[in-house]
């Protein structure tokens, strides 16, 4: 028989789902407000999510002593509460998505952690193919394939000959009606982050970014 809403226990768990509600609420505002304080900074591989990185990141350099191409940047001032944290510039350095992640295995604050995915279709990968850092983003005014004014569209498929895993995460799609030449495209759900096709971009400024995970 269905209780009534006025009995004790009733009362009770509606006032207790009103408080965690309330508490998961008060929590995302403080994680906005904190992470929101600098700039949206791409972490190494393995990264927590922001605000509990930014909780248990010493600052003690380790991954960025670990990285064999130096591709770990230490933030400056700007970086607010990130100052001192672990970040890459793709355009400078990218990741390399070194088969053993050494950046992960020097982490002893467990700021960066195994990188383990489980798709949606329950396919479960581990180690580089799951880092998921960030998501390549196409700028069209600037990329090759598209023209303007004073260019016409050429073919270039230089972000997907340098990313790590060529027509899985970034490929040239087949020409539109009255198109010359096919564009990038990036499936966000394979896409690492890696910026390896950032820093190959030959268009100047790149015609491809990063943009770091949010959450």
């Amino acid at each position: 028989m269905a209780k009534k809403l006025e009995e004790p226990q009733e009362r009770g768990d509606f006032f207790k789902s009103l408080g965690t509600l309330f508490a998961g609420f008060v929590a995302n505002r403080v994680e906005e407000a904190v992470t929101s304080l600098g700039p949206k900074l791409l972490r190494p591989p393995g990264a927590l999510d922001e605000l509990e990185f930014l909780t248990k990141c010493t600052r003690c350099d380790k991954c960025m002593r670990a990285c064999p191409e130096n591709a770990i940047l230490k933030a400056g001032p700007s970086a607010g509460l990130g100052l001192k944290t672990p970040y890459l510039d793709p355009r400078s350095i990218p990741c390399f998505l070194c088969t053993t992640l050494p950046c992960i295995a020097e982490c002893d604050d467990e700021a960066l952690v195994w990188p383990r995915l489980v798709r949606a279709d329950g396919t479960v990968l581990e180690g580089p193919k799951a880092v998921r850092m960030g998501t390549a983003r196409v700028k069209p005014s600037l990329c090759a394939t598209w023209g303007d004014l004073d260019r016409e569209p050429r073919a270039c498929r230089v972000c997907v000959d340098r990313c790590p895993y060529p027509e899985e995460a970034i490929r040239i799609a087949e020409p539109r009606e009255g198109e010359a030449v096919g564009h990038p495209v990036v499936e966000a759900d394979v896409c690492t982050g890696c910026g390896l096709c950032v820093f190959a971009c030959p268009a100047e400024p790149a015609a491809i970014v990063v943009e770091p995970r949010r959450g």
